[in-house]
């Protein structure tokens, strides 16, 4: 991501892991880049709270939500429905956002009543 900043956000709406032990303050990522993981990704991690509860964050990248298990193995399988619930909101919000803001003109949009008026 750091290498492709741009095209990660442009293509990716949503970031899901399980029990991740990933840290971006190993690499040189940018208070963008920390920013977008925080509204755009999630991690499940291995917790005896229930699921999708908010688990104190070790570092404030990725927002840590509990698997509502203890055992590592298992985490993947117990928030799958929470994961791609995550994914059809984020998709849900991205269309929604890309409706809004993004207008694209065709070259149908751009014909007028002279196109018609040329069979006569």
């Amino acid at each position: 991501m750091i290498q492709r900043e741009a095209q990660v956000k442009n293509r990716v709406c949503a970031v899901a892991m399980t029990d991740s032990v990933h840290n971006i303050w190993h690499q040189d990522a940018s208070k963008s880049i920390q920013e977008w993981l925080q509204q755009h990704c999630r991690n499940w991690v291995s917790s005896p709270e229930p699921l999708d509860t908010p688990v104190e964050p070790m570092l404030p990248d990725c927002p840590r939500l509990s698997a509502g298990t203890e055992r590592h193995e298992l985490t993947s399988w117990r928030s799958f429905n929470s994961i791609f619930q995550f994914f059809s909101k984020a998709l849900q919000s991205g269309d929604e956002d890309e409706e809004s803001s993004n207008t694209v003109t065709t070259r149908s949009s751009h014909r007028t009543k002279h196109d018609h008026n040329h069979d006569d």
